[in-house]
C-alpha cells in the first residue's frame, strides 16, 4: 500500500510538473495535442489549541490530456482524464478522496452539415482499492482497479453544433462491465451474478459534451453519459455526469470545482440507517485552490 501511495503521488507530481502543450492554431494543422494539470495541497496543524481541531494533510491532483486529428471530412478525437486525491487525519492512514481513470476515443466521418457518422470507445475505472469505512479500525473493500471496469463500444451519429457543444447518439451500443478483484466478484457486485467476472449489455448510448470560457478566465466543461440496456429494464437509464469549473486567478494559480453524479440501477448501495441495499444516487464534489500548468497561457 505504501509503495502504491508513493507511486500515485509521483504520478500526480509528474503530471503537474510535466509540460502542458497545445499546438498553435493554423490552417494546415492536422494534429492537436494539449494538457491541463493541477495539484492542490492543504495542511492544518494544531498544538495546545484550545478551540480544538485535527492535524490533517490533503493532496489532490488531476490531469486532462487530449490528442486530436482532423483532415478533410474525417476527424479523430482522444481524451484521457486522470484524477487522484488523498487525505490523512491525525495518526490515521491515508484515505482516498478522488480516484478516476477515463479514456475516450471517437472517429468521425462527415455525413452532412454538422453531423458525423461516428465510432466511439469509452473506458472507465480507477487506480487503487476503495473502501467503505465502518469506523476508524474497520473497513470493507468496495472497488479496485478494473473492479469495476466499464467498456462501451458504439456506432452512431455525432452532432457538432460548435467547438463548445457536441451531442452523440447511438442506438447500437455494447457495454461490458468487468470485476477482476477476487474479493469482490464472488459477491455479485455491479450488476454481475455471484462468481462472474464479466457482464455484457446491449442498448442505446448518448453522450453530451460542453466546454466553453463563459466569462474571461472562467472555463466550464461538462459531460453527460446516458445508457439504456435493451436486455434488462431499459427504462432504468444509467446516468454519469461530470462537471468542472476553473477560475484562472493568475497564470499558475487556479480555483477549481469538480463534481460527479452517478446513478446505476445495477449498483446496490446499503443505506446506513436501515441496512437495506438498493440503487442510489452517488455524488462527489471537490473544491481546490491549486497550482496549474498550461501552455500556451
Amino acid at each position: 500500500m505504501k509503495k502504491f501511495l508513493i507511486s500515485s503521488l509521483l504520478l500526480v507530481l509528474l503530471s503537474f510538473t510535466g509540460f502542458s502543450q497545445q499546438a498553435k492554431k493554423d490552417s494546415t494543422k492536422k494534429w492537436d495535442f494539449g494538457t491541463f494539470s493541477s495539484l492542490t495541497i492543504a495542511q492544518s496543524s494544531f498544538q495546545h489549541w484550545v478551540a480544538g481541531g485535527q492535524n490533517a494533510l490533503a493532496i489532490n491532483g488531476f490531469s486532462k490530456i487530449h490528442l486530436n486529428y482532423k483532415a478533410g471530412n474525417s476527424s479523430w478525437t482522444n481524451s484521457l482524464y486522470l484524477g487522484y486525491g488523498l487525505i490523512k487525519q491525525q495518526e490515521q492512514p491515508f484515505k482516498k478522496t478522488d480516484d478516476k481513470i477515463e479514456f475516450n476515443s471517437q472517429y468521425g466521418l462527415k455525413a452532412f452539415d454538422k453531423f458525423y457518422y461516428t465510432v466511439l470507445f469509452n473506458f472507465k475505472t480507477q487506480f487503487s482499492p476503495g473502501y467503505n469505512y465502518v469506523n476508524d479500525t474497520t473497513k470493507i473493500k468496495t472497488s479496485n482497479f478494473l473492479s469495476p471496469g466499464y467498456f462501451v463500444f458504439s456506432v452512431g451519429l455525432d452532432y457538432r453544433q460548435s467547438k463548445a457543444l457536441q451531442v452523440y447518439f447511438s442506438p447500437v451500443s455494447g457495454k461490458v462491465t468487468v470485476v477482476t478483484d477476487p474479493d469482490l466478484y464472488p459477491q455479485g457486485v455491479y450488476g454481475l451474478e455471484p462468481g462472474k467476472k464479466i457482464r455484457y449489455e446491449f442498448g442505446a448510448y448518448a453522450k453530451i459534451n460542453f466546454k466553453k470560457e463563459v466569462v474571461k478566465n472562467v472555463n466550464v466543461s461538462a459531460a453527460l453519459d446516458l445508457y439504456s440496456n435493451y436486455l434488462h429494464n431499459p427504462q432504468n437509464i444509467d446516468v454519469n455526469f461530470n462537471g468542472f469549473l476553473a477560475y484562472k486567478i493568475t497564470n499558475f494559480l487556479t480555483f477549481n470545482i469538480q463534481t460527479q453524479a452517478i446513478y446505476d440501477d445495477d449498483i446496490k448501495i446499503e443505506d446506513p440507517r436501515t441496512g437495506r441495499k438498493g440503487p442510489r444516487l452517488q455524488l462527489m464534489e471537490v473544491f481546490g485552490l491549486g497550482i496549474t500548468m498550461q501552455f500556451p497561457q
